[in-house]
């Protein structure tokens, strides 16, 4: 039963023009490719959906293309044919993931501050009582730094991006550290609002 329906559809594909068949597969790939691209710049769901199934359409592509070249050419041309197809299409699957990649956001600059004197006034959604207690007078290092130690460990229980958290994480260190030594140089007092002023931005970003 098999062998008469391959010898079926060999007899069909047979009696069509190989300039047809190119240009049938060919055109069928690139519709895909723009129906991809079309998705990914309308559509954010879409944009964010991995690109691997294109990946391997235009494998599968590839060897539809070595199959159809193998009818009119020499083996050795018809794979050239094939790995030209391949090659051109890698280049599509990379467009389609240039398309899909997002810019990372700008950070606003932290506002940098003399000594060891209050913090800047964050984000209006940073709730006005906690931004008030991590801008605690330089007198009150210790607490301060007790205060921010605890929110960067309600930070880390949060659903952090990878970057975020690697941030954090670092920045809680630094704190520890810092409250380790007690006494603050100018330079220490300096790298200290630096800190506040990250958490403080992560604060906002996480609502906390």
């Amino acid at each position: 039963m098999f062998a008469q329906i391959f010898e079926k559809v060999n007899s069909f594909l047979s009696g069509v023009p190989f300039d047809a068949l190119v240009t049938f597969a060919w055109g069928s790939y690139a519709a895909v490719f723009a129906l991809a691209a079309i998705l990914s710049l309308l559509f954010k769901k879409f944009k964010k959906a991995t690109k691997r199934p294109f990946l391997c359409f235009t494998n599968a592509y590839a060897g539809v293309t070595l199959a159809l070249f193998l009818k009119e050419f020499s083996f050795a041309e018809a794979v050239t044919a094939a790995s030209v197809f391949w090659v051109a299409g890698y280049v599509l699957y990379g467009l389609l993931c240039a398309l899909s990649s997002e810019g990372k956001p700008v950070a606003q600059p932290a506002m940098r501050v003399s000594g060891v004197a209050a913090l800047p006034t964050p984000a209006p959604v940073v709730n006005s009582a906690k931004a008030a207690e991590v801008r605690a007078p330089a007198a009150k290092n210790n607490v301060r730094l007790e205060h921010a130690v605890a929110v960067t460990d309600k930070l880390l229980s949060k659903n952090l991006s990878k970057s975020d958290r690697q941030e954090l994480e670092k920045l809680k260190n630094t704190l520890a550290v810092l409250q380790i030594k007690g006494t603050l140089t100018p330079t220490e007092a300096e790298i200290l609002n630096d800190n506040f002023n990250a958490l403080l931005k992560l604060m906002a970003k996480y609502n906390v």
